[in-house]
């Protein structure tokens, strides 16, 4: 799987256009309060997907469990994910602001619940734990600037939150939503069959 599919499947599973109305429920109005919000979330994020790029090979050592297996149960779960997003079944969490408590800290807000699990959950620490790149020192460092770029935009996504908001209908998220959820699904067919051919290597010769 090539860095450019491994963005666009982070990209993608992390969502923060649709989670957007969850951090624009956590503002007030006040813009310094606002962006450090939004650093937290984009912080939160690099720090969570930087730890499984250095420690996910690792992990999956301790635990004995093969790259290509991993690689393999990986695509399936990235696949229930693009085929929700193509029947429009984003998780409640992700659009409903009233699911997330209002009480907390702004910084913590950034943390939790924006930055873990929204934007650095189960799927996208999946899909960097079980890229090919993590398995090798300069594959790692690649990734990264991937991870890193990746938190920009999220920054700038949430810190134009209002401006995005009154500019991208409802409609036409839903349809974005949709042709993001076809190229993940695409995406995650490419990373179940890729990590079968490595965890069987006799699959690719046959």
């Amino acid at each position: 799987m090539s860095l450019l599919n491994t963005a666009v499947a982070i990209f993608t599973i992390s969502n923060p256009l649709g989670n957007l109305p969850i951090y624009l429920s956590f503002t007030d109005g006040d813009k310094r309060r606002d962006r450090a919000i939004a650093r937290s979330a984009a912080f939160t994020f690099v720090v969570a997907m930087l730890l499984a790029v250095f420690l996910g090979d690792a992990l999956l050592g301790f635990f004995g469990i093969s790259r290509g297996a991993f690689q393999a149960a990986g695509g399936v779960i990235v696949l229930l994910i693009g085929l929700s997003m193509l029947r429009s079944e984003t998780p409640k969490e992700h659009h409903d602001p009233k699911c997330v408590e209002r009480d907390q800290g702004s910084t913590v807000k950034g943390v939790v619940p924006l930055g873990i699990p929204l934007l650095a959950g189960p799927g996208t620490l999946t899909v960097v734990i079980a890229d090919p790149h993590a398995a090798q020192g300069s594959g790692r460092l690649a990734l990264s600037v991937v991870v890193l770029v990746l938190a920009v935009i999220i920054y700038l996504i949430f810190a134009l939150g209002d401006l995005l908001a009154a500019k991208i209908s409802v409609s036409a998220l839903q349809v974005l939503t949709k042709v993001m959820g076809l190229l993940l699904t695409s995406i995650a067919v490419q990373m179940l069959f890729s990590g079968l051919k490595v965890a069987f290597p006799q699959l690719a010769g046959s």
